[in-house]
């Protein structure tokens, strides 16, 4: 399969919310706490790794872009993942990156994309982490957000 194609299979999400730009920013950086789930230390640089937790289930990601108010990308570099009874979901998310992009649309609404590159339908975990992403995304951080 090419590339190109692959991409195209990539979990994405759009989200419209009625905040600025840096208010998204601290969000994905040090609020993450607020809106997803707890998270062990705040990065600030490209290198700097973090984890967010449930308890048993974790995420270890590295950022590996950090473009302030415009793009961060972080890369899943370990988990243990937990999914009800879902087997061999484990490490799935190891080696999959998060792409979030920030952008002004108006004086009062910034628009919010990600990409979640290799949560792809051929994933187990798929059908539940994409719906788990568009909670998060679309409700958790949104309310978060237009909330502050």
């Amino acid at each position: 399969m090419n590339k190109q194609k692959e991409q195209n299979k990539d979990y994405k999400k759009t989200v419209l919310i009625s905040s600025n730009k840096e208010d998204v920013f601290k969000a994905l950086t040090e609020g993450i706490s607020k809106w997803w789930g707890n998270m062990d230390n705040i990065f600030q640089k490209e290198g700097d790794i973090f984890t967010v937790s449930w308890g048993e289930p974790w995420y270890k990601f590295k950022v590996i872009e950090f473009n302030p108010f415009s793009i961060i990308t972080w890369e899943c570099i370990d988990c243990n993942q937990i999914i009800g009874d879902l087997k061999g979901v484990e490490k799935e998310w190891v080696g999959t990156k998060l792409q979030w992009e920030i952008k002004t649309i108006n004086d009062k609404e910034v628009e919010v994309n990600i990409i979640h590159q290799g949560l792809i339908p051929e994933f187990t975990c798929y059908k539940v982490c994409s719906s788990a992403w568009d909670s998060f995304v679309g409700n958790s951080l949104k309310n978060y957000l237009e909330g502050i």
